[in-house]
């Protein structure tokens, strides 16, 4: 065996070289992008976790420190541990052939209602099932995410001295949403990392997404496939 292949420079470079390809033909980025500024851009656009670009943007400094620094007989002074070779390699094989969300939640099942359906299917889904959100489609596009807390604020308000509750429809119960009763969709390509990241990054309003609505084309026009909620962080992220 060689110095050159003892050496572990040579395996870190080539993960190292190998996810920067991916970024650049991701982001359609210029050779004049720098590797940490293209790691940075893919987070935002959810293509790495913000973690995997921090991460990345530390192995910039040490394949700098290999690419340009001293070299002994062809070999580069500068050596990787072994389990930072491992680790690039492992984030190398995470981020180039990624785990699809799809693939974490398959069977997860969509129940959604229109604004004049009678509350009490909703009700009733929630005592059967135990599911506790519900995307609201009219006309062929998502108008609202009914939830349990919405149901809660309702009957604060709706119930009467004696106990009674007047009959109403999911679109009178959705005016009772919050700021936090809303979801986010994603395309049916997202991966599992990506849908982690959209899951934990605050809306405009400030609120955590309570749900990721999957799509076609990430679109709320389009029909559902699947749903994720906040419960499926742990598993999403342990199938990264």
């Amino acid at each position: 065996m060689s110095n050159v292949e003892q050496n572990r420079a040579v395996p870190f470079l080539a993960a190292f070289n190998s996810i920067e390809k991916f970024l650049r033909d991701e982001l359609d980025a210029k050779r004049s992008d720098s590797f940490s500024w293209m790691a940075r851009i893919a987070a935002k656009h959810g293509v790495i976790t913000r973690e995997q670009s921090e991460t990345l943007q530390e192995f910039a400094d040490l394949r700098n420190a290999i690419s340009h620094g001293e070299y002994d007989d062809l070999r580069p002074i500068a050596e990787p541990l072994p389990e930072t070779v491992d680790e690039i390699e492992r984030l190398r094989d995470t981020i180039i052939s990624p785990t699809l969300a799809l693939e974490v939640v398959s069977n997860q099942r969509v129940v959604s209602f229109s604004p004049d359906t009678d509350i009490h299917e909703p009700l009733q889904t929630i005592a059967e099932d135990g599911l506790a959100q519900f995307p609201v489609y009219d006309g062929g596009e998502c108008v609202g995410l009914l939830t349990t807390n919405a149901i809660a604020r309702w009957v604060a308000v709706e119930l009467t001295a004696d106990d009674r509750i007047p009959a109403t429809t999911v679109g009178d119960v959705l005016q009772h949403c919050g700021k936090l009763d809303q979801p986010i969709f994603l395309p049916r390509t997202v991966t599992a990392a990506g849908a982690v990241e959209a899951l934990s990054t605050p809306l405009d309003s400030g609120a955590v997404p309570r749900l990721a609505i999957l799509t076609e084309h990430g679109k709320p026009t389009q029909k559902p496939i699947s749903v994720l909620a906040a419960s499926d962080i742990p598993a999403l992220t342990q199938a990264q």
